[in-house]
């Protein structure tokens, strides 16, 4: 059957983008059971992993500035996905055999190239199909992340099941590996003529473009203070599961009906992405996350009880069905504000924006993990303030 080239290129991106992503979701819990596997100290399997998510924060800035610097985006993905499945590969080699100070040091630099399976991908959507479907490719672009997070604990829990968690480990790898033909066909771009600014100069000019366009401003400060809700709800999955369902192991089935749930609230979204705007899609969510917040709070004063289960289940829906459509949304708003010339600046910083946001609601998990109701209602609150600061920077400023 035949296909318009650009059908076919699209078809092309999500399968890889999907592939990688899922390869990226993979990679964290299979390092970690390799750890436990291999490693006497219990903290060494979540040092790696921190290290990889900190180094992402830090390596998106300047991965965007250097793909907006090459005619070549695509051969510089796709070499950041070998270097990063390259870290993996001596990460789960070294565990074991070398002190912890190494193994992060290690982690550190895969670390720079993990945005590439985020935000530097979802750049360059733009080269892959026409302007008019762009709202549509981005929805759908969003759904890869949602299939990634479901596949991703799946394959990883399965594995686990028969083989040794070095499988797991080796899988992603090949995952991100297959991917990377995928990424290098998306294109390129065009010439540009004089002299490019230097580096430090160019890191600062992607945060100084989402400061200057409002709606980019605006959704990236609201996202970035609602990522540290959704990060301190999703860390908080394995202790909700003891404190309401009696185990801990029911946690990353918490995470699996996120995900699901997402999927699904994203499938709708991407089916009609013209019909409500971005901006007002984003603002919705940060309700329905409040929501899922004090819904998690209810389950945990009702306990080990139907209710209790009910209210918990509930609260995993709703994160689900509202994170997924706050991604499509954050995507379409980057594609459709953001000046061709810092495009990939402007995805990596903001995606590194975002991540620093969910950790630090990890962090706030670890802090007040002896006081669950209370994380659940901090939570609640930090989804609210993103709410109103969302329409505080609705009135401020020129419309750029």
């Amino acid at each position: 059957m035949y296909l318009p080239t650009t059908n076919r290129r699209l078809l092309t991106y999500l399968a890889g983008a999907t592939i990688s992503r899922t390869g990226d979701e993979m990679s964290g819990p299979a390092l970690l059971l390799l750890a436990m596997a291999a490693s006497d100290a219990v903290s060494t399997g979540p040092a790696v992993v921190a290290a990889l998510t900190a180094a992402t924060a830090v390596g998106g800035p300047v991965l965007g500035v250097l793909l907006d610097r090459t005619r070549r985006p695509g051969r510089l993905l796709a070499l950041a996905l070998l270097g990063f499945a390259a870290v993996i590969v001596c990460v789960a080699l070294l565990l074991g055999q070398v002190g912890v100070t190494a193994l992060v040091a290690v982690a550190l630099i895969g670390g720079l190239f993990r945005p590439a399976l985020s935000g530097g991908w979802s750049s360059r959507l733009p080269g892959v199909v026409p302007a008019r479907e762009l709202p549509r490719a981005s929805a759908l672009d969003g759904l890869t992340f949602d299939v990634a997070a479901l596949a991703a604990p799946v394959l990883v829990g399965g594995l686990a099941l028969v083989l040794p968690p070095a499988y797991a480990v080796a899988l992603a790898v090949l995952a991100i590996l297959l991917a990377a033909p995928a990424v290098h066909a998306t294109g390129g771009m065009p010439r540009r003529t004089g002299r490019p600014p230097r580096l430090r100069q160019q890191v600062l000019a992607g945060f100084l473009v989402i400061a200057r366009i409002r709606r980019l401003r605006r959704a990236t400060v609201t996202s970035v203070i609602s990522y540290a809700g959704v990060g301190l709800i999703f860390t908080s999955a394995p202790l909700l599961a003891e404190r309401v369902l009696g185990k801990a192991g029911h946690g990353p089935w918490l995470l699996a009906l996120m995900a699901l749930a997402a999927l699904i609230g994203n499938a709708a979204y991407a089916a009609r992405p013209d019909r409500i705007a971005p901006d007002r899609v984003l603002a919705a969510t940060y309700c329905v996350l409040a929501a899922a917040a004090g819904s998690a709070a209810l389950a945990l004063v009702a306990g080990r009880t139907p209710v209790g289960a009910c209210c918990l289940l509930a609260a995993a829906v709703l994160t689900g069905a509202a994170d997924g459509p706050q991604l499509s949304a954050l995507l379409r708003i980057r594609h459709r504000d953001t000046p061709e010339e810092v495009r990939g600046q402007v995805f990596t910083t903001a995606a590194s924006l975002k991540l620093g946001g969910a950790a630090l609601g990890a962090a706030l998990c670890g802090a007040l993990s002896s006081a669950l109701p209370v994380a659940m209602l901090a939570a609640m609150a930090v989804e609210l303030a993103a709410l109103l600061s969302f329409a505080a920077l609705s009135c401020r400023g020129p419309r750029t």
